[in-house]
């Protein structure tokens, strides 16, 4: 104001205000903030005292959760890790720390019960700054996820869903791949081993809308904006993810000619992922398709176990598919590159029957793109076996001028390549003596609880000559 005398703060006073300045600021910063609870999920402070836990409660250090036998809980913390925890679950928040710094920290303990995570910004740098204790063992996570169960008898058992985990006991430790499971045994001078049993997390939690939220400043450690509030588990860039994808091929140099639609799987690959889980890479039988710069998804879904899109603009097609080398495609709004992306069920089951629903999918695309995408609806059922399973389903496409409907069956493994030879029936094509469809996919989750599917419908004549319809799904079981 004018004649008011200047301000002016001595460099003591100077420091005190910075300093209380930084000790509010790590006051008002909770280290997570729930994202879903159910009624039998409680928090417990320092002092011991619980007290309900509901859907935006913030927690901090020395915080434990807790869930009875109804109940269920899932945390984000503010480096974009997630938590999601079982009934019958203690889960402590023993030191947690957060600024972007090379202090940062995430010490939890799993006290029993188990719990599926991913991990976040803390860890990428340093690894040994995110840990999870248990009874018997130290779980280490390497920018990855999976899940961790303390067993009746005090073990630890662990599987990841990619990179690598190491289980850490007195008497030794063990690098855990992805897909595969890690024991460390009640007895502290047994070290841990792989083994074919998987933790058992019962159904998974229940998922709200896809949505995120941004905080402050927050960034991961390429820049970009952190998101920290999806409401799915982003999947984490690694190996070892199986993948069904489906596009147009009409590049220069593709080594089928470049006709209409392709489609295509791997039971293992490797897969880049963004912040917030969307499929940017992959890389099936040695051909490696990516988006370039300018292009987008079209279309995208997550439930933390499978994801699935459809990307437009540019994306090059790198490998063993070109001739040339590299296919460059641009695809417009009513085109795109569809794809399905999960990590395969390391062992599968061996009995019983499954019904699955979908999940979500792409809108299905006419290869040419002169007509707006469709819609896509189906399911699937599962007969297991000891080592080959029955797979059927039913499809239906509806395109804006004509609906295709069709059913099939085969006997696979867990990938199943070129889906439903042996029978097969459609309806709806333009021509029906020259239309068929395709499947390809694979089973993902620890108990095969989902599946991804890419399709391909030809249906060719003197109008639809090459005009195929692609698209992408995904299944959970009912």
């Amino acid at each position: 104001m004018p004649g008011s005398a200047p301000f002016r703060l001595s460099s003591s006073g100077m420091l005190l205000a910075l300093i209380s300045a930084g000790f509010a600021a790590q006051a008002g910063a909770a280290a997570g903030r729930v994202d879903f609870a159910t009624e039998g999920a409680v928090v417990a402070g320092r002092d011991g005292q619980a007290r309900p836990l509901a859907k935006g409660a913030e927690l901090d250090s020395g915080d434990t959760v807790r869930t009875n036998a109804n109940g269920r809980a899932q945390i984000r913390f503010s480096d974009g890790s997630y938590v999601s925890l079982q009934p019958n679950t203690d889960f402590a928040i023993n030191e947690y720390k957060f600024d972007g710094k090379d202090d940062d920290r995430g010490f939890f303990g799993l006290l029993r019960g188990a719990m599926r995570t991913v991990t976040g910004a803390v860890g990428k740098v340093n690894r040994n700054s995110y840990r999870i204790t248990t009874p018997t063992a130290t779980v280490g996570i390497r920018g990855t996820g999976g899940v961790i169960q303390v067993l009746n008898d005090g073990s630890t058992l662990v599987i990841g869903t990619s990179g690598i985990w190491s289980l850490t006991n007195p008497a030794g430790s063990i690098d855990i791949p992805a897909g595969l499971s890690g024991l460390a045994p009640k007895e502290p001078n047994t070290p841990p081993t792989q083994t074919n049993t998987q933790p058992q997390t019962g159904t998974a939690p229940v998922q709200p809308q896809n949505t995120e939220y941004r905080q402050g400043d927050q960034v991961n450690p390429d820049g970009t904006a952190a998101a920290i509030g999806l409401t799915y588990t982003p999947l984490v860039s690694g190996p070892n993810y199986a993948s069904a994808v489906a596009f147009p091929f009409f590049g220069s140099g593709a080594l089928d000619g470049g006709e209409g639609g392709d489609f295509s799987s791997m039971a293992t690959g490797n897969a880049v992922f963004n912040s917030i889980g969307q499929l940017t890479q992959v890389t099936i039988g040695g051909t490696t398709y990516k988006m370039e710069a300018g292009s987008s998804h079209a279309d995208f879904g997550s439930d933390g176990i499978l994801a699935w899109g459809r990307w437009i603009g540019p994306v090059s097609i790198t490998g063993n598919a070109c001739e040339a080398g590299t296919c460059n495609e641009n695809y417009n709004e009513n085109q795109g590159f569809h794809y399905v992306v999960g990590v395969p069920t390391p062992v599968m089951p061996t009995t019983g029957t499954a019904t699955y629903i979908l999940a979500g999918a792409t809108r299905p695309t006419y290869t040419d793109g002169l007509t707006a995408p469709g819609t896509f609806s189906g399911s699937l059922s599962v007969q297991f076996g000891t080592s080959l399973h029955s797979v059927s389903g039913s499809f239906t496409a509806a395109m804006p001028d004509r609906t295709y409907n069709w059913t099939a069956s085969n006997v696979t493994t867990n990938a199943f390549f070129g889906l439903f030879a042996s029978s097969f029936q459609i309806s709806g094509c333009a021509n029906p003596c020259s239309c068929s469809a395709d499947v390809t996919g694979f089973f993902s989750g620890a108990s095969a609880e989902r599946a991804g599917a890419a399709y391909r419908i030809q249906d060719r004549n003197s109008d639809f000559n090459g005009r195929d319809v692609v698209g992408a799904a995904a299944f959970k079981k009912k």
